[in-house]
């Protein structure tokens, strides 16, 4: 089964998270797909915006966390803070960095839940539309961590300092109503309308020529480059002194001991 799925029908193209199984959760490999996918599609004369979705009732569950624990048992804790600082986090960022940084008009349809890197995605997108069913977190608390891909600077940017401090400091969800409040999303839909929705908003920012859009986005988001990218390498400089604590390692293990007795008892 691919686990990144692309599609283009007429003008708008689709990148799919298809790892349902594991809450479309990602491992570098996945990550690193998913951007090529995204730039493969912005980088084709005929494709004018992409919607970003997952397959399943879950949007992005962040970090594949069961792979973590693999690399954990064949290399021990050092070779997974390893894998984390040199590997990991540094994947997470180039694609978040592709998101960002599009030409085209990127749109982020939640289709379930969002948390950690999954709801980082969401957030350098150009627009985000959510079922109802919808929900969000910024959990990376609940490891000890800052968010690696950009969460500290994109959710304060659309929900304001004093809430997303909240939601960075406690990793609470918060549904798609509160989300729409907030302006973590610009609509919420009924579930079977996601894509239908999605898709018209692809359309409401391809109305001018495509080029027009991309100096458009560059001049709009030109200012913020220069923070964006500092908060990227500070949150990655920041995890990796992080994570060289003891009390941070012991909630990562936890997290994942956790989730892994959770899946075997699953399968």
């Amino acid at each position: 089964m691919d686990e990144i799925v692309v599609d283009a029908t007429d003008v708008i193209g689709s990148v799919r998270l298809n790892r349902p199984d594991r809450g479309n959760s990602v491992t570098p490999a996945v990550i690193t797909e998913f951007g090529d996918a995204i730039q493969g599609l912005c980088d084709t004369d005929e494709v004018r915006a992409v919607v970003l979705t997952g397959t399943g009732s879950v949007f992005c569950a962040g970090a594949d966390v069961r792979e973590m624990y693999e690399v954990y048992q064949g290399d021990g804790p050092d070779g997974l803070m390893s894998y984390l600082g040199d590997v990991w986090m540094p994947a997470v960022q180039r694609t978040v960095r592709l998101i960002w940084g599009a030409s085209k008009p990127i749109i982020a349809a939640f289709n379930g839940a969002a948390t950690a890197g999954g709801l980082d995605f969401g957030l350098a997108c150009d627009v985000r539309v959510a079922a109802s069913t919808a929900r969000f977190a910024e959990s990376y608390v609940n490891l000890g961590m800052v968010p690696v891909a950009g969460g500290a600077y994109l959710l304060p940017l659309v929900a304001g300092l004093p809430a997303a401090t909240t939601l960075l400091a406690s990793g609470a969800f918060v549904d798609a109503g509160r989300a729409l409040e907030l302006g973590i999303v610009n609509e919420v839909c009924e579930p079977s309308e996601l894509g239908d929705r999605a898709r018209w908003w692809a359309s409401e920012l391809t109305h001018g020529p495509a080029e027009t859009f991309a100096q458009t986005k560059a001049i709009a988001r030109g200012v913020s480059a220069p923070a964006f990218e500092a908060a990227l390498q500070e949150s990655l400089k920041a995890n990796i002194a992080l994570i060289a604590r003891p009390e941070v390692r012991e909630r990562i293990l936890s997290v994942m001991e956790r989730f892994s007795i959770s899946a075997a008892r699953r399968g």
